[in-house]
């Protein structure tokens, strides 16, 4: 059973101000890629109402995003984060916990009260991230594997401690087993992996949403409603019913009525060229080094991470009506790295990126239409530096099926 927790949304930050008097002011994207700018003034269960030149209501079955202006989902590299079983993101700090839940606090949404969120439903804990380097790069792996057995403290050293996570207080984590220790000091542990055999968190089933916070935390939600005008309103897969302030709000990705992001659905074919020798596998939802996808500063919540020179098929069955997405180098490519884009459509190319580096903004795929179509492939090709850091990402990649 999930827990439920209702989070009460007095709240007060420098963000409300720094966006004044436009919360709610964004573009919507329809089904077939056209935007429609305007002010977000009603979301219900069915549909979404803006205005701008004129007030118009939207079925959400005909809608894939609306995007709030001018915010980004800024996920900084010193902030706590809690990892859920179905790869959701809350940068929160963990205030305690015992065998059955989590009781959080937001870290950056200053003025939000705790909420809690069962055990179950995490797949790890990041308390400390570790400086760049390759102590990072092997915990994001840690958490992306999972090891089954034992729960895992990951201390500061890069060593690890196995038993069963018993409780966890601002100052102790308590982990026991055969030769777990009992009481270690929270200050040493960078993280704590849950046992994989025994997480569950349900997939998120019918109409929802994606929710994009400004702080980088992202999580799948149900029951999406806009209330006084300024709250989003809604209930997350985890179970934990949440009210957020429209401010902190960077995005809305709808799902359900056939659309579907596209790290959902897995390839028909994968092809990977090596310029020389290394292999590089590609990732759901985080870039080729398996951390969460980030391009010029704004983290993005799905998409695909791979390297240069992925191919990648899938098979539509001509069940498809569009394909959208956003590309660009991945910001742990440090300003380099050179690729080129492709959408091909049954073989024949449909769009190109042209080359794209790595210090380059990112690029909106414009509305690929699919009708009729057997098949999508998106190539990721070398640039004129080899494969120098191609950390290439397909972000925010969707597939607009059609509608039964």
């Amino acid at each position: 059973m999930l827990a439920l927790c209702w989070i009460a949304v007095p709240w007060a930050s420098p963000a409300l101000a720094q966006v004044g008097g436009v919360l709610r002011s964004g573009r919507l994207i329809a089904r077939d890629g056209t935007p429609t700018a305007g002010r977000l003034e009603g979301l219900t269960g069915d549909r979404l109402q803006i205005s701008g030149d004129s007030d118009q209501q939207f079925e959400l079955s005909r809608v894939v995003r609306f995007e709030l202006e001018g915010r980004q989902a800024r996920l900084r590299r010193d902030s706590p984060l809690v990892i859920l079983a179905n790869g959701d993101l809350l940068v929160a700090q963990v205030v305690r916990a015992d065998e059955e839940q989590l009781s959080l606090r937001w870290e950056q949404l200053n003025g939000l009260r705790e909420f809690v969120v069962p055990l179950e439903a995490v797949r790890g804990l990041v308390l400390r991230q570790p400086a760049e380097g390759e102590l990072q790069r092997d915990l994001w792996r840690r958490l992306e594997k999972g090891e089954p057995g034992a729960d895992e403290l990951v201390l500061d050293n890069g060593d690890t401690l196995r038993g069963e996570l018993k409780g966890m207080t601002e100052r102790e984590v308590r982990l026991e087993g055969e030769n777990a220790p009992g009481q270690v000091s929270r200050k040493g542990v960078v993280a704590v992996l849950f046992n994989p055999e025994l997480q569950d968190l349900p997939a998120l089933e019918g109409p929802g949403a994606l929710v994009s916070l400004i702080d980088g935390s992202r999580f799948h939600a149900r029951g999406l409603e806009l209330i006084n005008s300024e709250v989003l309103q809604c209930q997350a897969v985890c179970g934990t019913l949440l009210e957020i302030p429209c401010a902190a709000v960077t995005s809305l990705q709808f799902l359900g009525h056939g659309i579907r992001p596209l790290s959902e659905i897995e390839p028909a074919e994968a092809d990977f060229t090596p310029y020389l020798e290394d292999r590089w596998p590609w990732r759901r939802d985080r870039n080729c080094l398996g951390q969460p996808l980030q391009l010029r500063g704004n983290s993005h919540a799905t998409g695909l991470g791979v390297h240069s020179r992925q191919h990648l098929d899938y098979d539509l069955a001509g069940m498809a009506e569009g394909f959208l997405a956003t590309v660009g180098v991945d910001d742990s490519a440090r300003g380099r790295g050179a690729v080129e884009f492709v959408v091909l459509v049954d073989d024949q190319p449909a769009w190109k990126s042209g080359v794209v580096r790595g210090r380059d903004e990112p690029r909106a795929v414009p509305f690929v239409s699919l009708a009729g179509a057997r098949r999508l492939t998106l190539l990721v090709e070398f640039g004129p530096e080899a494969n120098v850091l191609d950390h290439a990402d397909w972000c925010d990649a969707v597939l607009i099926e059609k509608l039964r």
